[in-house]
């Protein structure tokens, strides 16, 4: 059977659910998405979906100062 799929990936993105917002933010500019209009496209009675939501920070280093 042929399948189909619709995929959006935001990277270093942060979502304002009061603005209604995705906000990418890039190396040199920021854009900025609806995220209704994004959401939107994946509702329907027939349609099921695999959601996945990432965070990624970086880790602070362990002070090893005076540890011998």
């Amino acid at each position: 059977m042929a399948k189909q799929t619709l995929n959006y990936s935001f990277k270093n993105a942060q979502i304002s659910l009061e603005n209604n917002e995705i906000v990418e933010h890039g190396k040199e500019d920021v854009k900025v998405y609806v995220l209704s209009d994004i959401l939107k496209k994946f509702e329907g009675e027939n349609k099921t979906v695999d959601i996945t939501i990432k965070e990624t920070s970086e880790l602070e280093a362990d002070d090893l100062e005076g540890i011998e």
